[in-house]
């Protein structure tokens, strides 16, 4: 059976699309791999090349989009990396979901003398070592060189060793979240976590959150999402900030009061509540008013949401 990307092929993925400059024609990759809905993906847009190509590895992967995985791997980055150290990374990757046989066929095609009417790209040149006849004077200063190098990178591994400890690993998944939030954009926020939400869920297409998928949905993405929430809002927003708004003493866990005070709704002249849209993203909104989105567009149950958010210990 196909396997889920974890976290290293989501990275080794969008390194080499970084590498072979195809997310530079963003829509024509799109359509090339498969994915005619492309105009409907909100990160065609984003601002750098890096942000689109992990978000569109992290969709296609959330979305189960294993066709098109295999299109990206075999028919785009293979001929590029073929023959050099990446081949066997890409090889490993497209081997999850089964691509293996369209990568013998590929082969195969690459050693007949029939010639293609469009030429091979290049692959990626390799570091060689000196030729033999080399000078000693080239030698001994190529030895100076190395061993320079050597150092500094000895040094960098040290300083990145000194601080492995302090630095949070962030899921790629994510990647593009804790850049919005690293920004103080709210709204693009909320909305990536929204989407990120349905794509766990498996319910990208549908935009909509039942409270099956709350009561099923894992605390490890609730978690992390809320850690990049509370970091960098400085705790005034994310799932931990709901929570304790929704046990606390002035709401008691009833649903509506806990709206009203994160503002996401009021009461009617009747004294019923009304759910709102919120059409600004401040920082100066209520404590707690985010995450909204996902529960706003096409959300099911909001209680089940809570509830979940409670149940993984948030």
């Amino acid at each position: 059976m196909p396997q889920e990307l974890n976290s290293d092929d989501i990275a080794t993925l969008v390194d080499l699309l970084l590498i072979s400059s195809k997310v530079r024609t963003r829509e024509a990759l799109c359509i090339r791999i498969g994915i005619t809905y492309y105009r409907q993906l909100g990160f065609i847009n984003d601002p750098t090349d890096e942000s689109f190509a992990i978000n569109l590895i992290n969709h296609l992967n959330d979305v189960g989009n294993t066709k098109a995985l295999c299109q990206l791997c075999v028919k785009e980055l293979e001929p590029i990396f073929k023959g050099g150290r990446r081949e066997s990374l890409l090889k490993e990757i497209a081997e999850k979901f089964n691509c293996n046989l369209e990568y013998e066929q590929n082969y195969s095609n690459s050693n007949s003398t029939e010639q293609t009417t469009s030429p091979t790209p290049n692959a990626i040149p390799e570091f060689r070592t000196n030729s033999p006849n080399q000078s000693t004077e080239a030698k001994s200063q190529s030895k100076k060189l190395y061993w320079l190098t050597g150092g500094a990178i000895f040094l960098i591994g040290l300083a990145s060793f000194a601080g492995f400890y302090k630095t949070e690993s962030v899921n790629p998944r994510y990647i593009q979240l804790q850049n919005l939030l690293s920004q103080g954009r709210w709204k693009d926020a909320d909305v990536e976590t929204a989407d990120r939400m349905w794509g766990v869920a498996g319910q990208w297409e549908k935009r909509s959150l039942q409270a099956a998928d709350y009561n099923n949905f894992p605390c490890e993405d609730l978690r992390a999402i809320d850690n990049l929430w509370t970091k960098y809002s400085k705790k005034r927003f994310g799932f931990s900030t709901q929570s304790r708004i929704f046990q606390s003493s002035d709401v008691n866990k009833n649903l509506d009061k806990f709206m009203i005070q994160v503002g996401w709704g009021k009461l009617n002249e009747k004294g019923e509540f009304y759910y709102m849209y919120i059409p600004e993203y401040s920082f100066s909104t209520p404590e707690g008013q985010f995450p909204w989105f996902v529960n706003w567009q096409g959300s099911g149950d909001r209680r089940a949401y809570m509830s979940r958010i409670l149940s993984c210990g948030i």
